[in-house]
């Protein structure tokens, strides 16, 4: 079957208003889970009593669960819940009037939140153990030494794998079609409901997906270059 590139053309013009949903659902779960995943980190990382072990447990159990499951399952629980709660407190609104995107932010900071502890835990553990003796040996405090000394040198270790997770995370937004949510996947296919030119809409929304992923990294490694060489010089200062 030949491929139709006009309906390509006219598909990638339906999808492109979209991307600002999908970088939506890519940037604002990548500064969640950076916060709430270098908390975990630190509290794993410290050995906090009990805790430590129940966010390792919690993390085990994340990392086994797809995202798709994870999104079915929090807009089924949030469609039956919200209306019943809303109900009891004599609250005006319903789960039809809730924008689907939040629950693909909350799914996706899960998601992220998950990855990006283990990718601080492992950038911690890779930091020498005598930068935190240097660091007690001139009297900074904890929070001194992370904050100054630590995080740091974390900064370059970390950043790789912190792009490759906005990567992933902008891929998987794909997934959140799947609630009524229009990014750039159900945009690309807006055409085909009517043309059934499907195959040329899922390839109007690759190019997207790939353009975006190859911006990212060329921005990722443009910012790690200049980073590491500011930290490079002021370390020999």
């Amino acid at each position: 079957m030949p491929i139709d590139f006009t309906a390509i053309v006219e598909a990638f013009k339906a999808a492109v208003p979209f991307i600002p949903v999908t970088l939506r659902l890519a940037f604002i779960p990548l500064f969640i889970g950076m916060i709430f995943g270098l908390l975990i980190a630190l509290a794993r990382f410290f050995q906090v009593p009990v805790l430590s072990k129940f966010l390792a447990a919690l993390i085990t159990i994340g990392k086994g669960v797809p995202v798709v499951l994870s999104l079915m399952v929090a807009y089924l629980l949030f469609s039956d819940l919200f209306d019943q709660v809303a109900t009891s407190l004599s609250l005006p609104i319903r789960f039809s009037d809730i924008n689907r995107e939040y629950i693909g932010i909350f799914v996706l900071s899960f998601t992220a939140t998950i990855s990006l502890s283990e990718i601080f835990r492992g950038a911690l553990s890779a930091i020498p153990k005598d930068q935190w003796d240097a660091a007690a040996s001139i009297g900074l405090t904890q929070f001194q030494t992370i904050a100054r000394v630590i995080f740091p040198q974390m900064i370059p270790i970390a950043l790789p794998m912190i792009c490759s997770q906005l990567i992933v995370l902008i891929k998987a937004s794909s997934l959140v079609s799947l609630v009524s949510v229009v990014d750039v996947l159900n945009g690309a296919l807006i055409t085909a409901t009517t043309s059934y030119t499907f195959l040329e809409s899922y390839i109007a929304a690759a190019v997207i997906y790939w353009a975006l992923s190859i911006t990212v990294e060329q921005v990722s490694q443009l910012f790690e270059r200049n980073y590491t060489r500011k930290f490079v010089k002021g370390s020999a200062l």
